[in-house]
């Protein structure tokens, strides 16, 4: 699938925007804040629905709008069938507001959607961008993010499961919240049955998103593996590993049932602990990818060109899943990529690359143009948009 053009309204430094661009290589060049980055992040929320530069789709909004919305043109790559879909923003507080409240709006071909969950699948995209190293540099939570978009992405039942079990775990914390700010300083009887109604339907729930989790985790660590390998002329070996509450072999092990009662015994045993703490402090929302590089931490040990290439190495992985569940090339998304990576990593990432349309930000157009056309065979295909003040404009090829 690519895409054939995009319409922006009101949607971050874009009052409007329609562009048709190329299923080949589209380049965004021009100086440093001018909108380069808020194209690609338009194109990456109409895969998650959400963007990878912040939480809040308020801040994606045009200063002094209450709405934005954008629509993709999309052509399939088996039957050219044509379709759309768009994501649309209201924050609830304009005078020509449909909605009292804020309110997200997804629809396919402008049918719109009662469970975001349905959404997922319809469109896929992969963004490599220098925020990447934050999953070498930063918490646990940064990784869950990595392989929460990744699973929702390929797997539509995982997002739903994902989702019940938060609002399971959000119902066990409030227990806890409540009795604490009632002055309960003491873990009575009441409480603890209270919190342990919710262990068997969260553990049911957690079960299926931990095993999703443990399969892919085996299948990022092999493709992730071949490509820090080839990026380091096979010097060294990255390794990623699941880390969860319970021991990893029993999901080889154990079937569902057995790792349900560990759950639930985990949890019970947990009530007074949680209870002191504030919080459920054991499941799925404590996972995390552990990452290795010859058996050394990469966040204490590595180096940053290392860190960096075990960052690109875990974005290919995502792409190469991404086709193999898809049995489709995913719409790459370049973002100002090319000035944190060295040559050998450029290079390896262009290699990856093969039939995808892509999108790429940059600086320096002429810089971009060369290591393209090095690169690619589809160079000469190459269109290039030159960006200023929120305004886009096609630069024919010299």
């Amino acid at each position: 699938m690519y895409i054939r053009s995009i319409e922006l309204q009101n949607f971050r430094n874009y009052r409007r925007l329609d562009l048709k661009v190329e299923p080949s290589v589209n380049v965004f060049y021009g100086s440093n804040a001018q909108g380069k980055t808020n194209i690609l992040e338009s194109i990456y929320l109409c895969t998650s629905t959400h963007s990878h530069r912040t939480s809040k789709d308020s801040e994606m909004i045009l200063h002094g709008e209450h709405r934005y919305k954008v629509k993709l043109q999309l052509t399939s790559s088996y039957n050219a069938y044509d379709e759309s879909v768009s994501v649309m923003y209201d924050d609830g507080q304009g005078e020509d507001s449909t909605v009292k409240r804020a309110k997200k709006i997804v629809c396919h071909d402008e049918v719109p959607f009662e469970k975001i969950s349905d959404y997922f699948g319809i469109f896929n995209a992969v963004i490599f961008a220098p925020e990447d190293l934050m999953l070498i540099k930063e918490g646990p939570s940064v990784r869950r993010k990595y392989l929460n978009v990744l699973l929702s992405s390929v797997k539509t039942s995982y997002f739903f499961e994902l989702s019940n079990y938060v609002r399971l775990l959000m119902n066990r914390n409030r227990i806890i919240k409540n009795a604490r700010s009632n002055g309960n300083k003491t873990l009575s009887d009441q409480i603890r049955e209270e919190m342990s109604i919710w262990h068997e339907p969260m553990a049911r729930s957690a079960v299926k998103i931990m095993r999703d989790r443990y399969l892919f985790s085996l299948r990022i660590d092999k493709f992730a593996k071949v490509h820090h390998e080839r990026i380091s002329n096979g010097s060294e070996s990255l390794f990623v590993k699941y880390k969860t509450c319970i021991p990893i072999d029993m999901f080889e092990k154990n079937s569902d049932e057995e790792i349900i009662e560990a759950l639930i015994s985990k949890w019970d045993n947990s009530i007074e602990e949680d209870f002191y703490r504030g919080t459920t402090n054991h499941g799925p929302q404590r996972d995390d990818l552990q990452m290795s590089l010859d058996g050394d931490g990469l966040r204490m040990f590595a180096s940053q060109g290392q860190q960096r290439s075990a960052a690109l190495s875990m974005k290919l992985a995502e792409l190469d899943i991404m086709r193999e569940e898809t049995n489709d090339s995913p719409v790459l998304l370049l973002d100002d990529v090319f000035g944190e990576l060295d040559a050998a990593r450029r290079k390896c990432l262009l290699s990856e690359i093969g039939d995808a349309q892509i999108f790429i930000t940059c600086t320096d157009k002429s810089f971009i143009e060369q290591e393209l056309a090095d690169s690619l065979e589809k160079a000469s295909k190459i269109a290039f948009f030159e960006v200023s003040e929120g305004s886009v404009k096609r630069i024919e090829n010299e």
